[in-house]
């Protein structure tokens, strides 16, 4: 493993300081980043005296304001609606393929939620009574619930990752990073763009938007898609057809640019999605070519009704989730400065209800024919958030710029869940059935100022205060056992968390030349605490964890050639997590709970390279690698530690305790994360062909917490819940005719069908979703 790291470390370094030394050789400028209220836009092509083999420079809002990705101090990757297309990137699963330290992939059950990691940091679990530790945010509204953060990008001016915590301007609950989502604006001309396309398992794909403006002053775009197949999972037991897609979504957005008020533009959108999308447990067959669910529990529903109270015992196996969102930003421009008036509204109800099997997949066991399945799962969910944030965007001569703002969210969640233990095709028995209502406030204040104290030297200072108050309220839902708000205070846990956090951020750039920026920063996240809503029918399971809290340090370079064909940036860090908020199984509990198990601390390198040598060619590879270990673990991790090694049944390969008692490395860091791009652009008379060609190698990783060697799986990973290193290669081919405003596109994701597993749950491997293969037609008017 330190073998490993080292020489990845070694590659990253090389291309970095080859980079920049031929940057540091620059003479010529690089163009001046934009104005501090000018709105984000996809970047344009840069001045013509660079020549066509320029890369095109790309702005990015990482600071809440735009500015040259070249001078800006943190780990960005950026991706504007077109790279979006090129890159084969249809969802923010996707991203995964193409972040350095990233992982991405669904969450146990739900197609329409998302898990992700960025150095490390992540929360695989999608309950509303503790929040991800990636923040997600489209047009500045933070998504407090994962359960839908699957979004189908259409639309999209720009995607950029942030890498490492954002704990000033993007700070509520992002200790590992962020997802910052720009959608596109209402054009000022009439016109439009659609897509449609089919594909494997029987999959199609609709896209369309149009700009309707009624005059100068008011601008309207108009936004849908659908998208959908017909499972790619066969269940030996019923013969249903499992994890289907059946997802479609609406967005109007409207701009106001008043004539009376030339300085003021107002933006306001509306947007619904129904998302019905599983992901239930399967296993590769037949070489890999099929997936296969052993599970008596069908999609019609009924069979938990004798068992469960309230709607949830009417739901078949799936998973359907509804969500809206009303967002409105007030954008006003004066002399001294920027204000934004952000306000968001959102809401989502979710029907879940998964079978999580006990015993082995395969060959068929009598548990997989019980209709209330092994162990089920049913939730209904409804969830609605308000959001209102005042930010201001000014400057103070040319040597001072600054963002400073309040943020305020309430946030509600009524959650209905019950649990159902199969014991017999004609008996089963309730585990637990429980409604839980809670709701979050967080108000902040922030601010962070860029001063100038050289032409060369720039010191960025900021900070933000949060004030956090969680609530909870349980009581049985129905006939099966629950507990009530009184009998959790009963065991001692709280059912009121108030935090105050101050996190600030501290940084220093240097422009050594034009085309070459060094830097070194500080910066402080913080995570709010919660309780363990996924319990059994006993209150002492329903403990509470602290918030969690890092410290990231990082130093690297932006720098890219003076003919702006070769650009790399280059980042090193090192993160020191106190109290990471760790989901695993637990034996004291002998459920699956979040704990401040340990505290977590990693180093690594992020590298990203983009070069242009031909004007037609364009080469790219994202380098990544990390170290992570836990450390200082909790008391009751140290008794476990100290029962495993004293023989005690059930203590050891558990929670992050390996079978030989020592700690566990945590999942999802790869000692190596390699990307690499190519595309080229083929001109003839009549049409341009641009094949897009994507390889990325990821050594091996674990992604079970307790790094259990061996498998209880009929088709294992080499080491149980470690992947073997894979290779993942993407390939597309964009036909574009010269006369017509069409393209056909032929792409392949994994097109060699590699299987890898994604998280382990009882002992048996959840996978990646299978490669594809599609075609599809995209057109402008």
């Amino acid at each position: 493993m330190r073998k490993t790291v080292r020489a990845s470390a070694c590659l990253g370094v090389s291309l970095a300081i080859l980079a920049a030394a031929s940057a540091a050789q620059a003479q010529s400028t690089i163009a001046a980043p934009p104005a501090a209220n000018t709105p984000p836009q996809t970047p344009a092509p840069e001045a013509s005296a660079a020549g066509s083999t320029a890369l095109q420079e790309v702005v990015v809002t990482a600071q809440r304001r735009s500015q040259n990705l070249q001078n800006v101090p943190i780990s960005v990757t950026s991706f504007s609606g077109d790279a979006l297309a090129a890159q084969q990137i249809g969802s923010t699963l996707d991203l995964g393929r193409e972040v350095p330290n990233m992982f991405a992939a669904n969450n146990v059950g739900q197609g329409s939620a998302n898990v992700y990691y960025i150095r490390g940091l992540g929360q695989t679990q999608s309950f509303p009574t503790f929040e991800a530790q990636v923040g997600t945010y489209i047009d500045d509204i933070y998504i407090s619930r994962q359960n839908a953060n699957n979004f189908a990008l259409f639309g999209v001016d720009q995607i950029q990752v942030l890498n490492g915590p954002q704990g000033t301007l993007f700070g509520r609950n992002s200790t590992g990073g962020a997802i910052v989502v720009t959608l596109q604006k209402p054009g000022e001309t009439f016109g439009g763009d659609g897509q449609v396309g089919g594909g494997s398992y029987d999959g199609y794909t609709f896209r369309g938007s149009v700009n309707l403006p009624i005059n100068s002053q008011i601008l309207t775009r108009t936004s849908a898609y659908a998208v959908g197949d017909s499972g790619y999972v066969h269940d030996v037991t019923t013969g249903q057809s499992l994890d289907t897609m059946h997802n479609w979504g609406v967005r109007e957005a409207v701009s106001f640019l008043p004539a009376a008020l030339s300085n003021v533009r107002w933006d306001i959108a509306g947007d619904y999605e129904h998302n019905n999308n599983a992901n239930l447990l399967n296993q590769p067959a037949d070489g890999g070519q099929e997936r296969i669910s052993y599970s008596g529990f069908t999609t019609q529903g009924g069979a938990l009704e004798p068992y469960l109270g309230g709607s949830k015992s009417t739901f078949g196996q799936g998973a359907f989730v509804n969500s809206f969102g009303l967002t409105s930003n007030i954008k006003a421009s004066f002399s001294a400065g920027t204000l934004n008036l952000i306000t968001g509204v959102r809401g989502l109800s979710q029907h879940l209800a998964a079978d999580f099997p006990a015993a082995s997949l395969g060959p068929l066991q009598p548990g997989d024919t019980y209709p209330t399945g092994e162990i089920t799962l049913a939730q209904a969910l409804r969830n609605s958030q308000y959001s209102q944030e005042i930010k201001w965007t000014g400057d103070l001569g040319s040597r001072l710029n600054y963002t400073a703002g309040a943020f305020y969210l309430f946030e509600t969640n009524s959650n209905d869940y019950g649990q159902v233990l199969g014991l017999a095709p004609a008996l089963a028995l309730p585990l637990n059935d429980q409604l839980e209502k809670n709701q979050t406030i967080s108000e902040a204040v922030y601010a962070q100022g860029d001063l100038k104290v050289t032409s060369k030297l720039t010191f960025t200072l900021g900070g933000r205060f949060t004030h956090e108050i969680k609530t909870t309220l349980l009581h049985p839902s129905g006939a099966g056992p629950g507990y009530t708000t009184a009998d959790v205070q009963a065991e001692g846990y709280p059912t009121h968390l108030d935090a105050n956090e101050f996190t600030p951020r501290i940084a220093l750039q240097y422009q050594i030349d034009p085309n070459l920026m060094v830097f070194g920063s500080a910066t402080r996240g913080f995570q709010g605490g919660g309780w363990n809503g996924l319990t059994g029918a006993s209150p002492a399971d329903y403990n509470n964890f602290s918030p969690e809290t890092i410290w990231s340090y990082e130093t690297g370079f932006r720098s890219q050639t003076p003919d702006r064909r070769l650009r790399v940036n280059a980042t090193a860090f090192y993160e020191n997590v106190n109290n990471y908020q760790l989901l695993s199984d637990n034996p004291a509990t002998n459920s699956f709970d979040t704990s401040n198990a340990a505290n977590l601390a990693a180093y690594g390198l992020e590298t990203n390279i983009t070069w242009k040598p031909i004007s037609k060619l364009t080469l790219g590879a994202n380098v990544s690698t990390i170290r992570a270990t836990y450390f200082d673990q909790s008391a009751l991790i140290r008794d476990q530690q100290a029962s495993c090694l004293a023989g005690v049944a059930g203590t050891c390969d558990s929670g992050i305790v390996r079978a030989n008692g020592a700690l566990a490395t945590p999942v999802y860091t790869p000692a190596l994360d390699l990307s690499t791009t190519a595309s080229y652009i083929f001109d003839f008379d009549l049409l341009t062909v641009t094949p897009n060609f994507a390889v990325q190698y990821v050594s091996r990783e674990w992604f079970d917490t307790a790094n259990t060697e061996g498998s209880s799986s009929s088709y294992p990973t080499p080491a149980g819940g470690r992947d073997k290193p894979r290779t993942l290669i993407d390939f597309g081919v964009t036909f574009a005719p010269k006369k017509y405003p069409v393209t056909i596109t032929a792409e392949c994701k994994n097109c060699t069908m590699v299987d890898y597993g994604t998280a382990d749950l009882l002992g048996l491997d959840y996978f990646n979703q299978p490669g594809t293969f599609d075609v599809s037609l995209a057109f402008k008017f």
